[in-house]
């Protein structure tokens, strides 16, 4: 028997809950992020009573950072790719961050 397989990206998205200074983004800033997200590719994932805790070091100072994960499968293509890596650059400026994690694994579905 053959099965239907279809070739995606997944992408995961780390997005932080506060700003530099340790106050909480807006609830309505972290929600735009998935709008934005579900806009292109039709859905995406998060768990938000399941923050991740990360660890960094900038400068030789380290920072600690509570954070959101997103992750959205999207087609496997040139242009999924292009598209997320303008929207990291976007996600940095809006979140006022030096780096935005983004991470991006070949699946295939069944």
């Amino acid at each position: 028997m053959r099965y239907p397989i279809e070739f995606k990206y997944r992408f995961e998205v780390l997005i932080p809950l506060q700003d530099n200074e340790g106050y909480p983004f807006p609830w309505s800033k972290i929600e735009r992020v998935g709008n934005t997200l579900m806009g292109r590719f039709e859905g995406c994932r998060s768990q938000p009573f399941a923050p991740h805790l990360g660890l960094w070091r900038y400068r030789g100072t380290v920072y600690r950072e509570d954070l959101l994960l997103f992750t959205v499968d999207a087609p496997r293509s040139d242009e999924s790719l292009e598209w997320m890596l303008a929207y990291k650059k976007r996600l940095k400026r809006q979140f006022k961050q030096v780096e935005i994690y983004l991470a991006v694994t070949e699946l295939l579905w069944l």
